[in-house]
């Protein structure tokens, strides 16, 4: 097939040209001939599998430089067209070459190949035929491709380990997630505690009252009825009597006063979204509502209110609890903001940001001090103590915000002095996930 003709020049200068070619290809090649004899071993051959030419030329020895023991090469098994041999020698690891017709390709591992050396291999085998079409040997060429095969593993081995710490991840985020549920819950448990210590206390005191002074009633009671049986009772005991009925019942009226009080607190603050109606809320005329009902009680204490929200933002909410936090900031403006009868300002600003609604509370009045700020919405936190605050206004103003509400709450300190309260509420307010749960979503 490669000899040349001795009477052809043509023939002998195309052979030579030939064989430059193939020895000087950068990738090993080998070509046998038709009874499986190597006819071609070229000098990437030698450089790679460490063999010499001189050792394969014209014998079939050219499966020692991949296996242990005697089988056929690819070249052999092509040559052959042996389907059979290439499910044997090659099971699920053959394939028609998508470039050459005819021929086929494999990848395949070789341990200590050629200078003691792993290598992975891809190598391409065809048939060659002669000019009348008969087939006249086989020609395999070979490219190392253990680089990319190390370079594949690796990342092979990485995208594992990424997965690998992606599933610890996924984990610790189940984990932290537990966690941060079970501080969720305690320190909801640690926040009812408070509350149910301080609502007891707060109803201690107007029914300790009651129970004192019904109990001397009845005692003052008791001995006037003696008096009138035994006939002995004098006009000033009666008119004493009477007094002391009227100044009774003025601090049992005072002490039911603020005990129910403290109970409507207490519903304000276990209300939840199933006891409101949603519907589209015009945020202004939300406002002016509460300020028209507070009118006289502001006007009583010499206090401007500015609304300053801008006509026309909508939001799809519960009026009830958005109307409740500004009666509850307004009579804490009014408790707490101003002495008896000096006169202040009140400014509600709203801005749309997003799909957010930013609202701005202030008042020019006395303010609260920076180390007052972390305790501001806790329950029962009040600087009137005594003087007719519970101090459940803010606390409830903040269970509505973050609860049905589904927003954010935050005090600020203004330059100027006074009270500063922002709060930033969805467009759209949450739906809760069930009529018991007290989590939501948007």
């Amino acid at each position: 097939m490669l000899r040349p003709d001795p009477s052809n020049p043509s023939s002998t200068q195309e052979q030579k040209l030939l064989e430059e070619i193939v020895h000087t290809y950068p990738q090993p090649i080998i070509v046998i001939d038709n009874d499986h004899r190597v006819l071609i071993w070229n000098k990437a051959c030698e450089k790679v599998f460490g063999i010499p030419a001189k050792d394969v030329l014209g014998t079939k020895n050219q499966w020692k430089t991949f296996y242990p023991e005697p089988r056929p090469i690819l070249a052999d098994v092509i040559l052959d067209d042996d389907e059979e041999q290439l499910e044997q020698f090659y099971p699920g690891i053959h394939r028609k070459s998508p470039f050459i017709e005819g021929a086929y390709e494999v990848e395949n591992f070789f341990p200590k190949l050629g200078n003691n050396i792993d290598r992975w291999l891809y190598f391409t085998a065809k048939r060659l035929y002669d000019e009348d079409g008969c087939p006249v040997g086989a020609i395999e060429s070979i490219i190392d491709i253990t680089e990319r095969m190390n370079a594949e593993a690796e990342v092979q081995q990485l995208n594992e380990s990424l997965s690998d710490h992606s599933e610890k991840l996924e984990e610790a985020n189940e984990e932290l997630k537990a966690t941060m549920l079970k501080l969720a819950n305690t320190q909801k448990l640690a926040s009812l505690g408070k509350l149910v210590a301080g609502i007891s206390h707060e109803l201690n005191t107007p029914i300790g009252n009651i129970r004192t002074i019904s109990t001397a009633l009845k005692a003052d009671t008791c001995r006037i009825q003696d008096q009138l049986n035994s006939g002995e009772m004098t006009k000033s005991s009666l008119e004493n009597f009477l007094n002391n009925v009227l100044e009774s019942s003025d601090l049992i009226e005072k002490s039911t006063a603020k005990t129910a009080d403290l109970i409507l607190s207490c519903q304000q603050i276990s209300s939840n979204d199933n006891e409101y109606e949603r519907s589209q809320v015009d945020l202004r005329a939300l406002v002016e509502e509460v300020l028209n009902r507070q009118t006289q009680g502001l006007s009583r204490s010499s206090i401007i209110v500015e609304n300053l929200i801008p006509h026309h933002i909508s939001m799809n909410s519960f009026a009830a609890p958005i109307q409740q936090i500004f009666d509850n900031l307004i009579n804490n403006t009014r408790m707490h903001a101003f002495s008896e009868q000096q006169s202040g300002k009140i400014k509600i600003c709203a801005q749309v940001i997003e799909k957010k609604i930013k609202l701005i509370y202030t008042d020019s009045g006395c303010g609260i001090p920076t180390k007052n700020f972390a305790k501001v919405f806790d329950p029962f936190f009040t600087t009137k103590f005594g003087q007719g605050g519970n101090g459940l206004g803010l606390y409830i103003i903040f269970n509505l915000v973050t609860g049905v509400l589904g927003g954010s709450i935050e005090l600020q300190s203004p330059n100027d002095g006074g009270f500063e309260l922002h709060i930033t509420l969805p467009s759209t307010s949450p739906y809760a996930l069930t009529a018991e749960d007290d989590t939501y979503y948007i």
